[in-house]
């Protein structure tokens, strides 16, 4: 784990995992998450070759808190963590709440992002024609329906999730129950659930204000148009998703002009990515070549 100062003096954590000169990805966590990697996600791809930069977003494990932060302001912080990196070109991935911050980036540094792997990504939360809480289990729509109750209840509400997702594996699959279908809740009890805690504790450690934070970002307006996404998208989504439900995806996909969607029978949030980002890379480095 690492960390640099911003201009504006913030701290931004990172880590970066796999071949030094592989080619470079950008991975974008959910909410909650942090850099902490996770090898039964990320084995798949720094297997294959790929050089794998995390990172926390503001407020999460020790990168610095961003009260009214954006999709956009993100974007710069990942912007100018690449440039200290002295990456040239880079693909980007985001998985759930992430995903939103992954097309941000392609708009917000064009010039250097060459394709997008979106898996299980949310949609806007004022998206047209899209009733955005709709399949999502109690917690999630729980969480969602604070937006309109002002951050005091937002704050409640992230603190009792977050008391939840500090449990055991065990213990927080039996807490989580309606968000993870049965695919999910196989990999919760699993090697995921193992590296899942450790990524989840390292984000929460010191407080909950990341997930404020992002709850916050996901219930505003995005501040970009999906049309200025240019470079080609990867979009993936599991059929029986129950924390983003897969009308999300398919909202995406007829909507990013250079998305390819997969919709897979029989996948949930969780079982979607773990295992199997390598391979979704490829395809969509295939496409950017």
């Amino acid at each position: 784990m690492q960390s640099m100062y911003l201009q504006d003096g913030r701290v931004l954590e990172f880590a970066v995992r796999g071949p030094e000169r592989g080619p470079a990805v950008l991975f974008h966590h959910g909410m909650p998450g942090s850099a902490v990697p996770m090898d039964s996600v990320l084995d798949s791809v720094t297997d294959r070759g790929y050089r794998v930069v995390t990172y926390s977003r503001a407020g999460y494990g020790r990168s610095s808190p961003l009260p009214g932060r954006t999709l956009l302001g993100t974007a710069e912080d990942c912007r100018t963590l690449m440039d200290h990196l002295r990456v040239d070109r880079y693909l980007v991935v985001g998985w759930s709440a992430g995903g939103p911050h992954a097309l941000a980036g392609a708009v917000g540094d064009s010039r250097r992002v060459s394709g997008v792997l979106l898996i299980a990504s949310f949609a806007p939360h004022d998206a047209e024609r899209l009733d955005f809480v709709e399949g999502m289990g109690m917690q999630n729509t729980v969480q969602f329906g604070s937006a309109s109750k002002g951050e005091g209840e937002q704050r409640a509400v992230v603190s009792h999730l977050a008391a939840v997702v500090r449990d055991t594996p065990a213990d927080l699959a039996s807490g989580i129950a309606s968000l993870l279908p049965p695919p999910d809740v196989a990999e919760v009890t699993g090697a995921y659930g193992a590296d899942s805690a450790v990524h989840l504790k390292h984000a929460l450690a010191a407080g909950n204000e990341g997930w404020v934070e992002d709850l916050q970002v996901l219930t505003r307006p995005w501040g970009f148009d999906l049309g200025d996404v240019t470079a080609p998208v990867e979009l993936w989504h599991g059929d029986v998703d129950r924390m983003v439900p897969v009308a999300h995806g398919q909202w995406l996909a007829g909507r990013l002009p250079t998305a390819r969607a997969h919709i897979e029978s029989g996948h949930g949030h969780i079982s979607i990515a773990v295992g199997s980002l390598g391979d979704k890379l490829d395809l969509l480095r295939s496409r950017t070549s």
